[in-house]
């Protein structure tokens, strides 16, 4: 926590020199819904198995409007993503095991957009870096649900990927819908990691990515 709050003073720091004198600055509040699933090369071994997961995206937003219709977002959301496995066992069933991830996420959108009256429609490109600091599988098999507190140490504590979409900003509101691709790993590659995960969810997780579609609202102040 203390280097993600260093990070954080360190970007502030370097934006609150850079901004030209004509900047229009807004600080405002985000929320909204993530719909993730897995992928990376073992994903095709289970890709009939996968669900979308629905997790959830909240925190705070700083939106510096430049010229020439750009603009640039930094955030600070804590979101929720995660995978979900389903599969028929012999007498037990359907199971699904689902994996969900709790994350410190940083994104930076840089956004273009043209004003028509009080409407803003934009595209983006958001770059992002993100610290995950929970991990809980909950399986449910015959309708029997145990949650557990997986260990951190078994999943990568770093990631980074990159967010592609459109938006509009109205009045004070913003609504965006962007797709992330991750392009770090979700899991920390080693032999006895692997052994725990195929053991605790059943499917073996290394050389995954959490990626997917992020609904959000913003308001701005």
């Amino acid at each position: 926590m203390k280097k993600i709050l260093s990070f954080l003073t360190i970007c502030v720091v370097a934006l609150s020199i850079s901004l030209p004198a004509n900047a229009q600055v807004k600080f405002g509040v985000k929320g909204g819904l993530n719909l993730t699933n897995l992928s990376g090369d073992v994903v095709a071994d289970i890709k009939d198995a996968l669900s979308t997961y629905t997790g959830f995206n909240v925190g705070v937003a700083l939106n510096v409007g430049l010229p020439f219709g750009l603009a640039i977002q930094p955030e600070v959301l804590y979101s929720q993503s995660g995978a979900k496995i389903t599969e028929t066992l012999p007498l037990l069933g359907d199971m699904a095991a689902i994996v969900s991830v709790g994350s410190i996420q940083i994104p930076v959108g840089i956004q273009w957009g043209i004003e028509v009256g009080p409407v803003r429609p934009f595209v983006q490109a958001v770059p992002y870096i993100s610290f995950p600091i929970s991990h809980v599988s909950k399986i449910d098999v015959g309708g029997e649900i145990s949650k557990t507190e997986l260990a951190n140490d078994l999943f990568s504590s770093f990631d980074y990927g990159v967010g592609l979409g459109a938006g509009v900003d109205i009045w004070k509101l913003q609504a965006s819908l962007k797709y992330n691709w991750a392009l770090g790993s979700f899991v920390k590659v080693n032999e006895q990691n692997t052994q725990e995960i195929i053991d605790q969810l059943g499917v073996d997780l290394k050389g995954t990515k959490l990626s997917g579609l992020e609904v959000s609202v913003a308001f701005f102040f």
